[in-house]
């Protein structure tokens, strides 16, 4: 498992491991991985997408501009459009003290480092803003943008292949081909249903996105509904300033991801090495499509020594992070982190045990005068309540007749390779980072940046619609067979992403090998290790 192009069995020699690999043409059908063969590709379904000149694509967000990056290079007309001022998507505004969770170098874009923050350092949100600005000014990315224009709804054409952007104030734009690139968190709201009946509350109840100062809560008594990164965050800023200590409210605890496990080390090499990627395979099973098949084997043998290995694991993070009585997470520390994982310092837990702050199991029945009732019958005094709930997907913007036409469920939506639909050759759409989620999002968009030129191009050829949906059933079964039923599960790759990673590679020609010797196998695999991969214009 070190060394991904000795897990294909293709004897490259003394080649370059850095090369492209063979064409699928040119390998014996009989390499398996995992239980699944890979099939020549046919080569002339190329010709499915040869009408294509001119794309659309929905978000200006860190996966849109990399697909105005790629589209640009492979010589399409691209046209991105947003309804916010500036590109950038979530990291424009969102709430106060908000940043990434997780260390610069894993959160850059593969061909342009993220220079003006510290190796190691976690960029706050408006560094990162300036960052994605950066880009789009230095690939020129700006003369393809359109701001301030929403697209109210996507119309296939009537005739031919392609689509009629619907935008606000009754414009409209025909495209060969349409790409929604506004990444996993759209802009509505997720809010409780209890919000909706505000009653004799005489304070305010705002979403987590509107905290956007701690002047909302400054010398008030404030309430904090959620369990994950943007509750804890925000409980601890308004700790700072209420006028007592605040208190989040949560249905369950989480495990929170130390940045350095055991004190010192990085959770990367933890988790976002080979290594790594293989403990977690041999724990819940390997990434069902192109993981190499001794993967498969060694986690039915290997099992019950990885069901120790994660016990220790979970002690070490209790240890570290208080997770005892009602902090106690109910889910084992890997299918939570795939239904609910984040990272975090200790700045959380040091103050929950110094009083700063504090927590409590439950759910809010109904708002009252002074505050809000739990499901207990408890009356937690607020003048301000805040609802850290995320946001939600909406699929509005397609026809009744379209949306029909997807795997669209209450766990999300279920795409070949996380990207297409299996009927994508009919339909002309696309999804950048729109359903996706791994531990570094941003390589990821960008990988599925390229892999959609390629796919329109002719380079990556497809199976055909009966065996994507194969596939994408094959995924979606392991999926719901050990991840929590959350929203977004389809999207989910997280800890499995470097042989999620490898298969788009595979696909695309490249080699899937990206460092050398033992930093192969221990070293973590970060954004600047997949730059060279999308085309240079």
């Amino acid at each position: 498992f070190c060394v991904s192009i000795l897990d294909q069995g293709v004897d490259l020699g003394a080649t370059n491991r850095r090369t492209a690999l063979p064409a699928w043409s040119e390998l014996p059908p009989t390499i398996v991985s995992c239980g699944m063969s890979y099939q020549p590709l046919n080569l002339a379904t190329g010709a499915d997408f040869a009408h294509v000149k001119k794309v659309g694509v929905i978000g200006a967000g860190v996966s849109g501009l990399q697909m105005a990056r790629a589209l640009k290079a492979h010589g399409y007309e691209v046209t991105v459009f947003d309804k916010a001022p500036n590109v950038g998507g979530l990291w424009q505004e969102n709430y106060h003290s908000y940043g990434v969770q997780v260390p610069k170098q894993l959160y850059e874009f593969p061909d342009f480092p993220f220079e003006t923050v510290k190796y190691g350092v976690l960029p706050t949100g408006g560094e990162t803003q300036a960052y994605i600005e950066a880009y789009a000014t230095h690939f020129r990315l700006l003369p393809h943008i359109r701001l301030n224009t929403p697209v109210e709804s996507l119309e296939q054409r009537v005739g031919q292949k392609g689509w009629v952007f619907k935008l606000g104030e009754g414009g409209s734009e025909e495209f060969d081909f349409a790409v929604v690139a506004t990444g996993m968190c759209s802009q509505v709201t997720n809010m409780p249903e209890w919000t909706k009946t505000l009653g004799d509350f005489e304070g305010t109840v705002i979403h987590s996105s509107q905290y956007l100062s701690p002047d909302i809560a400054q010398g008030k008594r404030v309430l904090v509904i959620g369990s994950a990164k943007s509750a804890l965050d925000v409980t601890i800023d308004t700790s700072k300033v209420a006028s007592e200590p605040p208190t989040i409210l949560y249905r369950g605890a989480h495990w929170c991801t130390p940045l350095h496990i055991l004190g010192f080390i990085p959770f990367q090499y933890v988790f976002l090495s080979r290594f790594g990627q293989a403990l977690v395979s041999w724990y819940k099973g390997p990434w069902p499509v192109g993981a190499p098949c001794i993967h498969t084997f060694l986690s039915y043998l290997l099992f019950p020594v990885m069901w120790v290995a994660f016990r220790l694991v979970e002690l070490i993070f209790k240890i570290q992070r208080g997770h005892w009585g009602i902090y106690a997470p109910n889910l084992d520390v890997v299918a939570d982190f795939y239904g609910y994982g984040h990272l975090l310092d200790t700045s959380f837990i040091s103050r929950w045990r110094k009083g700063e702050l504090k927590g409590q199991l439950g759910e809010v029945k109904r708002l009252v005068k002074s505050g809000a009732e739990t499901d207990s019958g408890e009356v937690i005094s607020a003048d301000v309540i805040i609802c850290a709930t995320g946001f939600r997907k909406t699929y509005d913007y397609l026809s009744e007749k379209t949306r029909g036409a997807l795997d669209i469920g209450s766990d999300g939506h279920y795409l070949y390779r996380q990207m297409l639909p299996a009927s994508v050759r009919d339909l002309g759409l696309a999804f950048c980072g729109a359903e996706c989620a791994t531990a570094s999002n941003i390589t990821t968009y960008g990988l599925h940046a390229e892999y959609i030129c390629s796919v329109l191009d002719g380079t990556v050829a497809l199976p055909s619609e009966e065996e994507m949906r194969a596939e994408i059933e094959k995924v979606k079964a392991w999926k719901r067979s050990w991840m929590p039923d959350t929203s977004s599960r389809a999207a989910l790759v997280l800890l499995h992403q470097t042989h999620y990673h490898d298969q788009l590679l595979r696909d695309m020609g490249v080699a899937p090998g990206r460092k050398f010797c033992l930093s192969e196998l221990f070293c973590p695999y970060a954004p600047a290790d997949y730059n060279g991969i999308i085309k240079s214009a």
